[in-house]
């Protein structure tokens, strides 16, 4: 389980300082010592995707109590369209929001009301419309009365995957469904490789079979810039699966503390029947064992999409729920931004594709 400490024996204070130049080298310590950070919490990230969307201001804190770091809380100001501002802990409805180094005693009614203040400044001096948290059903758990008590309503249940690793890979592979085994070994049978992306010409050749697959998925393309941005940095890696040396299949992963997060995908579907994607998550799940990661998380899925949640649970990966709040502070934007964001989302998908 994911225990925090808590008390409250007495009103504590907590600072909420922004990280910035001086202190952004402090926010990526910070994280390894919060047992349950992940790539889309790191200072990379953040710095991947504003170069990416220069819609997305972040604001990152850093939370002290006196001079101790505690804790940090991720947050991005979204403007698609002048005139509205939300602030959300993180975009796309990913898995973030507040961290807490390990083992520290926490007063969550101080911590919250301190956080709620701070927040509340940027709503007022900004404009904010509305403002999303998310957060794990562990910390859910911990806050919700809180953020009820703070006029927060839920506003959806959604679940990732996780498989917890082991340093013996082997314990892992006897525990895949026979049809796991069976598909891995199809594919080798057939002389599928599975490697990083090495060169440009990969990543890009990657990127078009990702942007295929999400038209025929309906989906929202994820940009090439954010994708090359995070290859760069060494946050982000590509698996790629080959049929004589024809990239057929591959899937973008993130790898930070002790996790590692499997994200964009994409393959042809004509090359399905030698079974590339089940050779690719064999793959990075072979290597998180022998790198001394603890967990693969296989992403969130569609809650109507049940062979793809068939699909991660014959891994052997558990369900964990996490669940997003938010404030509304403009009735009158957010129902703009409603009407508008269809639209704007297919131009943005448009422009992905050409």
């Amino acid at each position: 389980m994911r225990n925090i400490v808590t008390f409250d024996i007495m009103r504590i204070m907590y600072d909420l300082e922004m990280v910035g130049n001086k202190s952004d080298n402090l926010w990526d310590k910070m994280l390894y010592s919060c047992p349950y950070s992940t790539a889309f919490q790191a200072m990379a990230w953040r710095n991947a995707l504003t170069k990416s969307f220069k819609q997305m201001c972040p604001l990152y804190y850093l939370i002290r109590q006196g001079q101790d770091i505690i804790g940090g809380l991720p947050m991005f100001v979204f403007q698609p369209i002048p005139g509205i501002r939300m602030l959300h802990s993180m975009p796309w409805n990913l898995l973030g929001g507040l961290q807490l180094v390990a083992g520290k005693q926490v007063d969550l009614g101080s911590l919250i009301e301190a956080i709620e203040t701070t927040l509340n400044q940027v709503v007022l001096e900004q404009g904010i419309s509305e403002t999303v948290y998310i957060f794990d059903s562990n910390h859910v758990n911990l806050y919700e009365r809180k953020l009820i008590e703070f006029k927060y309503r839920k506003l959806a249940n959604q679940f990732t995957h996780l498989l917890k690793t082991n340093s013996d890979y082997e314990v892992l592979w006897t525990a895949y469904n026979k049809r796991v085994r069976g598909a891995v070994r199809k594919a080798i049978k057939n002389s599928i490789t599975v490697t990083d992306a090495q060169t440009d010409d990969e990543l890009r050749n990657f990127y078009h079979i990702y942007l295929t697959t999400q038209k025929r998925l309906y989906g929202t393309p994820k940009p090439f810039m954010l994708m090359c941005e995070l290859v760069k940095t060494g946050l982000g890696r590509i698996s790629i699966a080959k049929k004589d040396d024809q990239i057929i299949a591959g899937l973008l992963y993130l790898a930070f503390n002790r996790t590692i997060t499997l994200w964009c995908a994409g393959s042809l579907p004509e090359f399905w029947r030698f079974r590339p994607n089940n050779a690719i998550f064999d793959q990075i799940i072979r290597w998180a064992c022998q790198n001394g990661y603890d967990y693969v998380d296989f992403g969130a899925s569609p809650p109507g999409n049940q062979g793809l949640i068939k699909f991660k649970e014959e891994f052997r990966a558990r369900r964990s729920d996490f669940v997003s709040y938010i404030k509304v502070h403009s009735p009158i934007k957010k129902k703009i931004w409603e009407k508008a964001e269809p639209t704007l989302r297919k131009m943005y998908t448009w422009a992905q594709h050409t």
